[in-house]
């Protein structure tokens, strides 16, 4: 009777490994799409959890038991803690473990630098509203449009609709993409599935993108935190996935997307975090930048949002010309430093602008700078000069936070909208009135 009992619980065991061991295969085809294949997560995570458990459910029924030796269920899973260790290392922990079992930090910063020579430049303000932007291409629909409590305009691209700027050859080898996406959530609107990335059709009204090479990057379900999908691949073929970055905190918020091309690598940063960085990723042909609405079943009823294009040869790039500047010819003025509406909080995609002159500053001890800020004609006088004032300062206070540089060292002032070095009465004139100036002392 015993042997007949181990026996069927044998079976039992062996026919559940069985029917996990299929579950990939179901998940696959339920997880089919336009862009190819992925298998979702959680099904491995159970497979692994099933042999786990199981394993140990057979080998507890030969294992004798000693009733002396008491331990607590959760510290028999635990074990001897290198199996949780190793499963954090797979998972990208931020820490390692040395010889003593203490865990150290690892610690990064971005290294994306814009492109200093601009080949494409959007902000849409150029354009009528309800239109189609004329320095833009595409094989759908979309509109300009405003959104309340965002500063600019937007272009609303729908559901099943491609994108890509109209340039008149393909991008250098070295350059950089930058762009923001505002990530909208109506309720229970569907929302897009955003697609971007490199392919080597340069116009796809009159060229399938589908059947072509190209490197894409997918933003999908980014109201749902179970089913946030952040994914890249090539071709049709998904070839890897990040689950690690908060993609869900950005409903409803602007997320910055930075990407850097260097001959076949290809480096994604949102919002300053790097993402992806593949050294063998793009062919000679992927040079032309796209971006997409994708096909998905439902359609998505909310549109896909971009606005800030800007587009840059990085043969050589913006910081360190803006350094050279400074120190060659004793002022550097950018247009990169961007801060909220109406206020002096620094965007996270200046800080690699500022970082060039916090890294210099603590090279050389010796150097001192004025910050200056300025601003267009909007507003009152008074109040934006109050607010060129503040923007300095808070130029002076990121660098000094940062770094190794003394508030000595930095002095700051603001000129409001009285040294205009464009006109105010367009959009483009604005943008190049909205400056911070560097001055060597």
């Amino acid at each position: 009777m015993k042997r007949f009992l181990i026996l069927s619980i044998l079976l039992a065991a062996v026919s559940t490994i069985h029917a996990q061991v299929n579950l990939p295969k179901r998940a696959e085809q339920r997880a089919k799409d336009k862009t190819g294949y992925k298998v979702d997560e959680s099904v491995d995570k159970g497979i692994d959890s099933a042999f786990s458990k199981t394993g140990r459910a057979i080998g507890n029924l030969f294992k004798k038991k000693d009733k002396n030796n008491k331990k607590s269920t959760t510290e028999e899973e635990q074990g001897t803690g290198r199996n949780i260790e190793a499963t954090a290392e797979r998972k990208g922990s931020t820490g390692t473990t040395n010889n003593s079992g203490t865990a150290k930090n690892v610690n990064s910063a971005t290294d994306f630098v814009p492109g200093g020579t601009v080949l494409f430049a959007d902000n849409f303000e150029k354009d009528a509203m309800g239109d189609f932007p004329a320095q833009w291409n595409t094989n759908g629909s979309g509109k300009i449009v405003t959104i309340d409590g965002l500063e600019g305009r937007w272009l609303d691209v729908v559901h099943n609709c491609i994108i890509t700027p109209v340039l008149n050859k393909p991008l250098p080898e070295n350059s950089t993409i930058e762009f923001d996406l505002f990530l909208r959530s109506e309720g229970e609107r569907s929302t897009p599935f955003i697609q971007f990335g490199l392919t080597q059709v340069r116009d796809i009204l009159r060229e399938d993108m589908f059947y072509k090479d190209r490197f894409f990057i997918n933003l999908h379900r980014y109201t749902e935190e179970d089913g946030k999908t952040l994914e890249y691949g090539l071709k049709n073929d998904v070839i890897g996935n990040k689950s690690n970055f908060p993609l869900t905190s950005y409903v409803n918020k602007v997320l910055h997307v930075a990407i850097a091309v260097n001959k076949s690598r290809i480096r994604l940063y949102l919002d300053d975090n790097k993402i992806i960085d593949l050294p063998r990723a793009l062919t000679d042909n992927m040079r032309y930048f796209f971006l997409n609405n994708n096909a998905v079943i439902p359609a998505s009823e909310t549109g896909m949002y971009i606005s800030n294009v800007r587009i840059a040869s990085a043969e050589t790039d913006a910081r360190s010309l803006l350094i050279k500047q400074l120190m060659e010819e004793g002022k550097a003025v950018t247009n990169d430093i961007l801060f909220d509406v109406n206020g002096d909080k620094i965007r996270a995609a200046s800080f690699s602008v500022i970082n060039q002159f916090g890294e210099a500053m603590q090279k050389n001890p010796s150097l001192k700078i004025k910050i200056t800020g300025h601003t267009d004609n909007d507003g009152a006088d008074a109040a934006n000069l109050a607010l060129s004032q503040k923007r300095a300062a808070a130029v002076k206070n990121y660098i000094t936070e940062n770094f190794a540089v003394t508030g000595s060292r930095i002095q700051t002032d603001g000129k409001g909208e009285s040294q205009p070095v464009a006109s105010n009465t367009t959009a483009d004139g604005k943008a190049k009135n909205r400056r911070v100036e560097f001055l060597k002392l």
